[in-house]
This record gives structure tokens, sequence and C-alpha cells, in this order.
């Protein structure tokens, strides 16, 4: 394209599927029509497919960059790192299998790259393509923003990059978190970027890559499950990353007095609150964040020790923590 100055870094798209046959064809399909728009820059296709009974038969028009793996292990953070070892991109883009990205999104992660170029780390704007919306109110931004600690929830799983070489300094991610792991299921990407931002490494916010993402309204139990999730991410990063503690605890108390006062209004005014207790079950996250930070800190004298990566002041070291049960 004319005016537009090459990039020769490569791109790996990461998709981690399970059952989800004609989404994740329409989301290989919009990274195929991005290459359409950018065939100058080299991309490739890593679809991680778990628990699969056997082959899947996805219409594909590029199968020279697209590769399908076939795991038993679940967990969407062990497919993820999977995924990343296998790979060969500079810079990793993670999505969703029920996720897309737009026409010129290739395009724009070329430019953006070239001119941010000491930047390890971006997130884009997420919009619903059903209702041609924004995902949530946060993504009516339209202006690029360096993210501080606290905007933790810009930087969402189905649409983050990462350099890969910012994986050797943070690691990969941690497999107690996320759908379909069997501690924590949820908080990976959370996980990821407070272990960015300890590590010292400047998060920006991207709003003209867009990506696409249903809005989805999950059941009581879903929610709760991101609720233990978050609050034993919190929980973790408290005990991980000591010398900046007091955000944890600001963010901890500033969602519990949010979703406190959702349901006071509730008990209280009915009407409208109650639809969007229904919608986004405030007791639910309320209820599943507080089993969280309990099960995590109860759990630290049950649990073997195995090695994981503490950061302090951005440092990177081998801590033993007692981290997973015995059985």
């Amino acid at each position: 394209m004319n005016g537009i100055k090459k990039m020769t870094k490569k791109i790996s798209f990461i998709i981690a599927s399970v059952e989800r046959d004609v989404e994740l064809e329409k989301c290989i399909g919009s990274i195929e029509k991005a290459h359409e728009y950018r065939k100058d820059v080299p991309i490739e296709i890593l679809v991680i497919i778990q628990n699969a009974k056997k082959k899947k038969d996805i219409l594909i028009s590029y199968p020279e960059m697209t590769t399908f793996f076939y795991v038993d292990k679940t967990g969407l953070s062990a497919a993820r790192n999977f995924a990343i070892k296998k790979s060969a991109g500079d810079y990793l883009v993670f999505l969703d299998d029920d996720a897309g990205i737009d026409r010129a999104f290739i395009d724009v992660l070329s430019k953006q790259v070239t001119e941010h170029d000491k930047i390890n780390a971006f997130c884009g704007r997420i919009i619903d393509p059903v209702r041609n919306a924004p995902f949530s109110k946060l993504f009516f931004n339209r202006k690029i923003k360096k993210l501080h600690r606290l905007e933790y929830q810009y930087f969402m799983g189905s649409a983050h990059i990462l350099n890969r070489k910012v994986i050797g300094k943070v690691g990969f991610y941690d497999e107690h978190f996320g759908v379909g792991s069997k501690y924590y299921r949820g908080g990976e990407e959370t996980d990821i970027f407070f272990r960015l931002k300890s590590a010292k490494e400047t998060v920006i916010y991207l709003p003209d890559l867009i990506f696409f993402h249903p809005i989805i309204y999950p059941s009581f139990r879903y929610v709760q499950n991101y609720g233990h999730a978050f609050g034993a991410l919190l929980a973790k990063s408290c005990v991980c990353d000591k010398i900046h503690s007091p955000a944890y605890v600001f963010i901890l108390l500033k969602m519990a007095a949010k979703l406190s006062i959702r349901l006071l209004q509730k008990t209280l005014l009915k009407g409208k609150y109650i639809d969007r207790d229904e919608r986004y079950h405030y007791g639910a996250w309320l209820s599943g964040i507080y089993a969280g930070i309990t099960d995590f800190i109860s759990c630290q004298a049950e649990m073997r020790t195995e090695k994981i990566i503490k950061f302090d002041s951005g440092v990177k070291t081998e801590n033993s923590h007692k981290y997973e049960k015995k059985h």
C-alpha cells in the first residue's frame, strides 16, 4: 500500500476453542479478511482445539497460514501457553473463539507497533457486532491512553496483544486461572496485566484497534465463578506483589462498595434494579469475590509447594509458594 512503511515483524493470532465450530470459522474468517487488506504483513493463525471428539471441518481460505492443534489438557491459559510455545510471531494477538477483528486490524496494528516500538503490550476497543455498540462503557473512549494499574478492565481476554519478548520478562499465563481451569475459572488476562505493570511495562489502549465480541448475559453460577477467580487473583497479587498491595485492596473495596450499593438499590428501589441484577448478578459477583479470597488464603497452609514467578518492583525472581491443593 502506497505511503505505508512495510512491517516485517510477524503477527501470531492465537485462538483457544472448545466446541464452537461456527463461531470459530467466523473468527478465522475475520482474520483472513484483515490479511487480504494488508498482505504485506506476515501472519499466522494458531487454533488450539481442546477435548475434541474428532477432527474439525473448519472452512478456511488460507490453509498455509492456519495450524490446528488438538490437545487433551483443558483450560484457556494452558491452551494459550501451548500456542505461545508453538508460535513464531513477534507480536501475539489473543482472541476468543467467538470474537473477531475489524478488516483494518492488521493495518492499524502494524502502524501502531511501528510508532510505539518500545511498547510491549496493547489492548483494543471491543464492539458488540450484534448491536454495533461498545462492549461496555469503557469502550466509548476514542482516545489513545496509557493504562495505570486501576484501569485493568480495558485489558480484556479477547482483546490484547503482547510482544513475544515480554513473555520472557513477566512469564506465561498462570494456568491456575482462566476458563476451564481446575482452580479459578477466569482472571487470567488481569493477572497478566498486573504482572506487566509490576514489571514497569507500559500498556497502551488503542481505540482504533477494533475487536468484535458479542455481549452475553451469563448465568448466576458463571458470574460467581468469575468473581471467585477475581477474588483469588487479588489475594494472589497482594501476596506476590506486596509493594502494590494497597492498589489491589483499593480495587477490592471499590468493587465491593459498588456491588453492595447495587444490591441495596435492588432491595429498596426494586424496578429497574431488579432487572439489572438479573442481568449482571451483583450478588454472584460479591459472594464469588469473597469466596475466592477466603479460598486462596485458607488453602495456603494446605497446598503443596511449587515454584511460581514473584514480582517485586518489576524484578522477576523465582519464589517457592504454596499454591496447589494436595490430592
